[in-house]
């Protein structure tokens, strides 16, 4: 019996430690200087994320200081064939907005179970003239190489949540999952 338990007990271990997602603290001085073919000059944040079928690198950055109009880069990479190739791309500009990303939150999961990054990360706007005031919130859902939204506006007190167009095409497991995190997340 002690035999056969070792057994099971090394195969849930096995199992457990190649559906895992391991996030690897990069440092953003170093990574700027790194040759690494990110868009923009200054890196915000920059996530090393490494699941059971990907290794991916998820950057959020920007041109330099008081640059007009600000534009927040957001890159997905992914090593393909030892070289790191762009997955999906989005820059997010708007007149007179600020972006600013929220480095502390964010989450990764495998929603689906299929050994592949599913993340959210939280962005806001903010009036170009007014910094400290913060226009919205914004949860930006990375799928299977696509972006979705979900976003909540300060004017009527975050109570009510917007979805992208294509929010409605998410599994279901993927959509509870984010539900969860933002339906926790402080968004002020």
């Amino acid at each position: 019996m002690g035999k056969y338990t070792f057994f099971v007990l090394l195969l849930l271990g096995c199992y457990t430690a190649q559906a895992q997602i391991t996030d690897i603290t990069v440092n953003k001085e170093n990574f700027e200087s790194s040759g690494f073919p990110f868009k923009g000059k200054r890196v915000l944040q920059v996530e090393h994320i490494q699941t059971e079928k990907e290794d991916n690198y998820i950057i959020f950055s920007k041109e330099e200081r008081g640059a007009d109009p600000d534009r927040l880069y957001v890159q997905q990479f992914q090593r393909k064939d030892g070289m790191w190739v762009p997955i999906v791309e989005e820059t997010v500009a708007e007149d007179g907005i600020i972006t600013s990303v929220w480095e502390s939150r964010k989450a990764f999961f495998d929603a689906d179970k299929d050994g592949k990054l599913d993340a959210v990360f939280i962005y806001s706007r903010h009036p170009k003239d007014d910094v400290q005031k913060q226009l919205s919130c914004i949860a930006l859902i990375l799928y299977k190489g696509q972006f979705y939204r979900m976003r909540a506006e300060a004017e009527d007190g975050y109570t009510k949540t917007l979805y992208s167009d294509n929010y409605a095409s998410l599994p279901a497991e993927v959509k509870e999952n984010v539900e969860r995190y933002w339906e926790n997340l402080d968004k002020r």
